[in-house]
């Protein structure tokens, strides 16, 4: 039930990141889950893969960018529900993309969700516009 509940706010999460009018660029963000998510991960090596993530973006808007940032930071946190994954590393990971939004909400909910991966809590489903809570039974 828990994992469950964790993909529904990480599934919440990506939907809500790509809100962006206009944005139709592709996110590839498999490179920074393959620098962040194994357990052997390391925190440089995660941190060098989002700078080049953030370059890719020049030229967007911050709204689009922000968007990226956003598919980013969801596919970090889906990949700490992993088994065997690295939660300091993808926290610090998490960490520093929200650094990176210039949108101060998204930003908060990113540091929430980094700070649920890093004490392997529940994601707060709250943290993520239209998440609803799980029902009591």
């Amino acid at each position: 039930m828990i994992k469950f509940i964790k993909s529904a706010a990480v599934a919440a999460l990506l939907s809500a990141a790509v809100v962006a009018p206009g944005y139709s660029q592709t996110v590839d963000t498999s490179a920074v889950v393959a620098a962040c998510a194994p357990v052997d991960a390391s925190e440089d090596a995660c941190l060098a893969a989002i700078a080049s993530f953030n370059a890719s973006l020049a030229g967007l808007s911050a709204a689009e960018a922000d968007a990226a940032l956003g598919e980013l930071a969801g596919a970090l946190a889906a990949a700490s529900l992993e088994e065997g994954s690295n939660s300091a590393v993808i926290a610090a990971g998490l960490t520093a993309i929200a650094a990176e939004v210039t949108d101060p909400e998204q930003a908060a909910q990113i540091i929430q969700i980094a700070a649920a991966v890093e004490t392997d809590a529940d994601i707060p489903v709250f943290a993520v516009p239209g998440g609803t809570p799980a029902s009591p039974n």
